[in-house]
């Protein structure tokens, strides 16, 4: 799981010339913009971890199951000491999963923000998603190292779809989970298959699902099968009073599905993506 390889492949992976932000440009001091975070997962890394979703991604792979988590507009932007208390009052979990969106577009605040849990949680683990692979993070910028340097575990490379498999914490055969500290030495050992997709329901009637789908085109096959029942798809995230209903999935990202008026189902407002308190 952990081949070398070399630190660039030809994929089909665009950089959105449109967007001003690069991964270095969308950090802001003390601050990080999120899309969605979990309280609870036990399928994107090693046992029960908190899942951050950041907003904001400057590589377009083909096939990317989260377009709305793309954009530097938009999301939820939320103090670093506020997603610190909100991580170190989560006791049943061992660590915290970053995913995105691009989490090393934030690097310098979620660095700091793994500095001030581990000020008061000394043994609280990271793991990392990124769009870019290892060898090209270590010669990133001083936050982007600074990130790597706190992390146990990072999933590299862009997704890509004609490499789509059923692989441990990943989508795609060029996608590695790369060991950089001790904390976690029989991730190496573990049988390389899909953890599954985990799925909640909060009090407000939002259904979330979590983890890698083990085929590809999962989204499309979920929003096909939602539209046939009466439900709208918002990919958007747009949120709409009179919403009945609101369903959310990830598969390391987020979509949003909306009850049609006229269909039965449970009444609930609809939201942004949530911030850390509400999980």
């Amino acid at each position: 799981m952990t081949d070398p390889g070399p630190d660039h492949i030809d994929v089909d992976v665009d950089v959105d010339e449109g967007d001003a932000h690069g991964p270095a440009d969308a950090s802001r001091q003390g601050e990080l913009t999120l899309n969605r975070v979990l309280d609870r997962c036990a399928t994107l890394g090693p046992n029960l971890r908190a899942v951050i979703w950041v907003q904001g991604c400057p590589l377009r792979c083909r096939g990317c199951v989260a377009p709305e988590t793309l954009p530097f507009t938009g999301g939820e932007v939320r103090t670093v000491a506020e997603v610190a208390d909100w991580l170190t009052s989560l006791t049943d979990v061992e660590g915290v999963t970053l995913s995105g969106g691009e989490p090393f577009s934030q690097a310098q605040p979620l660095a700091d923000l793994l500095d001030a849990v581990r000020e008061r949680r000394p043994d609280f683990s990271a793991m990392a998603y990124s769009g870019f692979r290892h060898e090209a993070l270590r010669r990133g910028t001083p936050g982007q190292r600074a990130l790597l340097d706190r992390l146990d575990l990072l999933v590299d490379g862009p997704y890509v779809a004609a490499r789509h498999e059923d692989l441990l914490w990943r989508g795609s055969s060029n996608q590695r989970v790369v060991v950089l500290t001790e904390r976690y030495p029989h991730v190496t050992s573990l049988t390389d298959a899909g953890a599954g997709i985990e799925v909640s329901v909060g009090d407000d009637g939002q259904f979330s699902w979590a983890g890698v789908p083990a085929i590809p085109g999962f989204r499309t096959f979920v929003e096909e099968q939602l539209a046939a029942a009466g439900y709208v798809v918002d990919a958007q995230g747009a949120a709409a009073a009179h919403t009945q209903g609101e369903i959310r999935g990830t598969d390391e990202r987020i979509t949003e599905v909306q009850h049609r008026d006229d269909q039965c189902g449970p009444t609930a407002a609809g939201s942004p993506a949530p911030g850390p308190a509400g999980g």
